[in-house]
């Protein structure tokens, strides 16, 4: 390194401040241009490539842990859902355990290696990019020795009883420590599984080298194609895993099961359900027995149903949510929830082409799993939507405060019923339900149509398409609900087309929509007789026509 001296601290200064507004992927751009400059000093050059090396390796300083989850690199997940299973997932390696594995084996089985490791790695750190300083030969060697010593030590804790269990409460203990747990919606972190160890000891021990079975393995996900609903690009996808694993298999005739690291990796980090559902039909699984990976689409299944309702009763605040206050979830739970709601479509879908709910010795588990969550959402998620949604429609003059909120809660207990239905376990609580909201719609929109001469009409309309945002979650507009014959009809339509006419204010699509319905009703209602017409549903008619003429 070079003396520092009042020149270089400024501009190691203004490097921080350059570097620090560009990503990643552009620093190492830079980087790889300060390289390659010409015309200038060499020792200029090479104090700046450090300063932004130091810049780039100064937040990353486990560097002897980051090198050691190098190993699991390709089938580490961060999915927060999983830890809701109740079981341990097969094949499943998230990050946070990869750490907690790390603590444990940095302590009790290679200490002074660990220790090593990271010196030498703080050594390569000071000249070269951390990224590229894990790649070379040197760091390689250290990896290779830390992989055999893991393999070593793990096999000596699950040798007895006594020494597994004392592992799986250090790993326990340190999963509890976890931050990324905390925002899980778990009262308290799950216990480590002997199976997770067993499958982070299984990708160490067949590692070694180019053509490693974790190398073929690893080769063959990262060539798998990522999910896809056309029903054609599924079955492809499930012919390709079936041969994959035939020919893993083969290769691995002295440990067969091996190869069913592939397909649980399909499932855990590739999440192609679709492919792995039709995979186990295929494969001839015996659901009742089951094997590694029907289990995995099970806990997949089980963890994201739990997972949704431990989030809607912590968003919701159903245990302590006082009775008539409004509901607030931010846009991220929000976003969650619903990204839940997606991922459970397609399990869905995944297990019901597996087979797996015909057997009458599997399905009990989704059955019960769907009941409980059932329970919760038909229940109390759906009284609080009820209640809300009445409360949104009441509300005259103003909206609610939290009326967007509202409406989204109504569409994912609607959604919640299409996926009771595509499992068939329908039932009429909801439908019943439903019914009783829009018949709350309809009420509320015969108490918004009653309006004094005084009353703003604008304000009549944009309270009639909040009642509308709430009722088309269920297909239902409020045009229905509003008679032809009703003059406060043909007033407030009046008036919204004359602006429209005059270019004063621009309709929205749901205005449109129900404007369009009630002159089309108006235009029946015309032609019924031959003799009688009324004169004010044919100037409204006329009036229509002519606010839909361009203008000029």
């Amino acid at each position: 390194m070079f003396d520092a001296s009042d020149d270089d601290t400024t501009l190691r200064k203004k490097i921080n401040e350059l570097v620090a507004r560009l990503p990643a992927h552009l620093v190492y751009n830079l980087l790889s241009e300060i390289e390659g400059m010409d015309g200038e000093s060499p020792e200029r050059i090479q104090l700046v490539r450090l300063y932004v090396i130091e810049h780039l390796n100064r937040q990353r300083t486990n560097r002897a842990r980051r090198l050691f989850t190098t190993l699991f690199e390709s089938f580490m997940i961060d999915d927060d859902v999983l830890y809701h299973a109740g079981v341990a997932v097969p094949g499943m390696v998230q990050r946070l355990d990869v750490g907690a594995l790390w603590e444990l084996l940095s302590r009790d089985g290679f200490p002074v290696l660990a220790v090593e490791a990271q010196e030498k790695l703080d050594d390569m750190a000071r000249t070269e990019v951390l990224d590229r300083a894990l790649r070379s030969p040197e760091a390689l060697a250290l990896m290779e020795r830390m992989r055999v010593a893991a393999v070593k030590h793990l096999d000596m804790v699950l040798s007895s009883r006594k020494t597994t269990d004392d592992a799986l409460a250090a790993l326990s203990r340190n999963r509890a420590r976890r931050t990324r747990l905390l925002s899980a919606y778990l009262d308290k972190a799950p216990h480590f599984e002997t199976g997770t160890v067993q499958t982070m000891r299984d990708i160490l021990a067949h590692a070694e080298g180019p053509g490693a079975p974790i190398a073929l393995i690893d080769e063959k996900l990262k060539a798998f194609p990522a999910p896809n609903p056309n029903a054609w690009e599924q079955e492809r996808a499930a012919d390709r895993l079936m041969n994959a694993v035939d020919d893993l298999a083969d290769r691995f005739r002295d440990n067969a099961t091996l190869a069913q690291l592939l397909p649980l990796s399909v499932v855990n980090v590739k999440r192609n359900y679709a492919a792995v559902g039709l995979y186990i039909r295929q494969s001839g699984v015996d659901p009742g027995r089951g094997n590694a990976v029907s289990d995995g689409l099970t806990a997949h299944f089980v963890a994201t149903i739990r997972f949704l309702t431990a989030a809607l009763t912590t968003v919701l605040k159903l245990n302590e949510r006082v009775p008539g206050s409004a509901i607030r979830p931010s846009l991220k739970e929000k976003a969650r929830i619903n990204a839940l709601m997606q991922r459970l479509a397609q399990v869905i879908e995944a297990v019901t082409a597996s087979g797996l709910m015909e057997d009458r010795r599997s399905e009990p588990t989704f059955r019960n799993a769907w009941g409980a969550a059932s329970k919760i959402v038909v229940t109390r998620v759906a009284a609080i939507a009820m209640e809300r949604s009445a409360q949104a429609a009441v509300a005259r003059r103003h909206a609610v405060i939290d009326h967007e909120d509202v409406i989204w809660l109504d569409r994912l207990i609607w959604d919640w019923q299409e996926r009771t239905r595509d499992f068939g376990y329908e039932t009429y609580e909801l439908s019943k339900w439903r019914e009783t909201l829009l018949e709350e719609m309809r009420a509320n929109v015969e108490k918004a149509m009653k309006f004094e001469e005084t009353d703003s009409l604008d304000e009549r309309m944009e309270h009639l398409l909040r009642i509308n945002g709430i009722s088309t979650v269920f297909d239902q507009r409020v045009s229905r609900w509003i008679p032809t014959t009703s003059h406060n009809m043909t007033r407030l339509l009046s008036h919204r087309l004359e602006r429209a006419k005059d270019l004063t204010e621009e309709m929205s699509p749901a205005e449109r929509e129900i404007i369009d319905d009630l002159i089309a009703t108006a235009k029946t209602e015309v032609g019924k007789s031959r003799y009688w017409k009324s004169n004010e549903l044919v100037d409204l008619i006329e009036l229509s026509e002519k606010a839909q003429k361009p203008a000029g």
